[in-house]
């Protein structure tokens, strides 16, 4: 994750709280961004924002409404690490960077015009990426609606809760797909496609589509 290599001290440095419910929205032009479950000690309300990178008081702005923050940058290049409360919604958007998020107890949906996607998920997440990879993990069996996961350029690897019901659409319009679920799909050329439900289909869906390159949907088992 980019927080394990990044270099100290931070340039810039908020804190907060934020309630159950609140909604952090981010827009990076230039850089990674992390997001984290509040740090060992902090309170469990506690929201932080960490960046670092050339000009990082110029580039970063902060702005707080009720239960609603946004951080935005001028696209100098900077690396931002947000922490933030459980039951939180943080929707993030790098222009050019990856996105990671890990033990974050919310709903994280990203998006990345040309960099990676990484997430492992207590709950839930969407996923899209113009060039580049996403890979996510979430344990969650129930969410509402349908997930979607994306690459317009690129693979996605999903696992899904082995007993996740669900209904499932798979779409690689020039690539391959891959799942362990008992799912049947068809190929015409060089696109491949998959629909059906898992453990009997649900009113919640998953939804992903890869325009060139590779699918894998997996699943996710307990460990023993």
């Amino acid at each position: 994750m980019a927080a394990a290599c990044a270099p100290a001290p931070p340039g810039l440095e908020q804190t907060g709280t934020l309630p159950p419910g609140g909604v952090i929205s981010v827009t990076n032009l230039r850089g990674n961004v992390s997001v984290y479950a509040p740090a060992r000690g902090q309170p469990p309300s506690a929201f932080t924002l960490d960046a670092w990178g050339a000009g990082v008081s110029r580039d970063v702005t902060v702005r707080r409404s009720g239960n609603r923050v946004t951080i935005a940058t001028r696209g100098l290049g900077s690396d931002l690490l947000i922490r933030a409360p459980k039951a939180t919604v943080v929707n993030v958007t790098a222009a050019n960077g990856n996105i990671n998020a890990a033990d974050f107890e919310g709903i994280v949906n990203a998006r990345s015009d040309r960099g990676d996607i990484k997430m492992l998920l207590p709950q839930y997440g969407n996923a899209s990426v113009g060039t580049g990879n996403v890979s996510v993990i979430f344990a969650s069996t129930n969410w509402p609606g349908t997930l979607h996961f994306t690459a317009a350029h690129g693979d996605v690897e999903l696992y899904v809760n082995e007993t996740a019901s669900a209904r499932i659409r798979l779409r690689a319009l020039n690539g391959t797909i891959f799942t362990d679920f008992p799912l049947k799909g068809t190929a015409h050329g060089t696109s491949e496609e998959i629909q059906g439900a898992i453990n009997g289909g649900a009113k919640r869906a998953i939804d992903v589509l890869v325009r060139t390159g590779s699918i894998r949907l997996l699943q996710l088992k307990p460990q023993v």
